[in-house]
């Protein structure tokens, strides 16, 4: 695995990151990755999806197909999908991408994609539902990509209650007993 190699080549005896080859995207600064196993795996994928990315798609059917060969390469992989890995796949721009889910560009388009996100919609629902993935990763994932939002019904409308005053002497025997003092009062009590 070349891309293990190079990460592992990228740092020196201490742990602390060298400058990063290949045009230095990617460097790491200060932050210090600790599963470099795991970096090169995730990085790996991105190169393949990437490269997968590009040409844009002609028909719904190339679309699909190329959703098919990412989620092969996530299993090969070991890693789940990702609505990113997705748009890298396609060959459009992230903001093209979404575009297209809504019908605005490329129509045809749209419903592959829309099944594709589900389908990781589901993935990802079902690792949350296991406690595999922090639920407020799952939440942040929902919201912002599965277009689901936090609901809360407020009903309003007349109070229907049966002890509901209905003129301004029940209002007044409502009240509570307690005699009311001014602030006065309760000095002098304090004195």
């Amino acid at each position: 695995m070349a891309i293990i190699e190079s990460i592992n080549d990228d740092y020196n005896s201490n742990d602390t990151p060298i400058k990063m080859g290949r045009r230095n995207i990617g460097a790491l600064h200060n932050n210090i990755v600790k599963d470099k196993e795991l970096t090169a795996k995730v990085l790996a994928l991105g190169l393949v999806a990437r490269d997968m990315g590009k040409t844009k798609p002609q028909t719904p059917r190339e679309l699909e197909d190329r959703f098919d060969d990412y989620l092969e390469e996530c299993v090969n992989y070991g890693l789940p999908p990702t609505v990113e890995g997705l748009v890298l796949i396609s060959g459009y721009a992230r903001t093209t991408f979404w575009e297209i889910a809504q019908g605005l560009h490329h129509p045809e388009l749209a419903n592959t994609i829309k099944r594709a996100k589900d389908y990781i919609q589901n993935y990802d629902a079902t690792m949350a539902t296991m406690n595999k993935v922090n639920a407020a990763v799952y939440c942040f994932r929902a919201k912002n990509f599965y277009d689901m939002k936090d609901v809360q019904e407020i009903k309003a409308g007349p109070i229907e209650d049966a002890t509901k005053p209905t003129n301004a002497t029940d209002i007044l025997n409502a009240l509570p007993e307690t005699p009311i003092s001014s602030a006065s009062e309760e000095e002098q009590k304090k004195d």
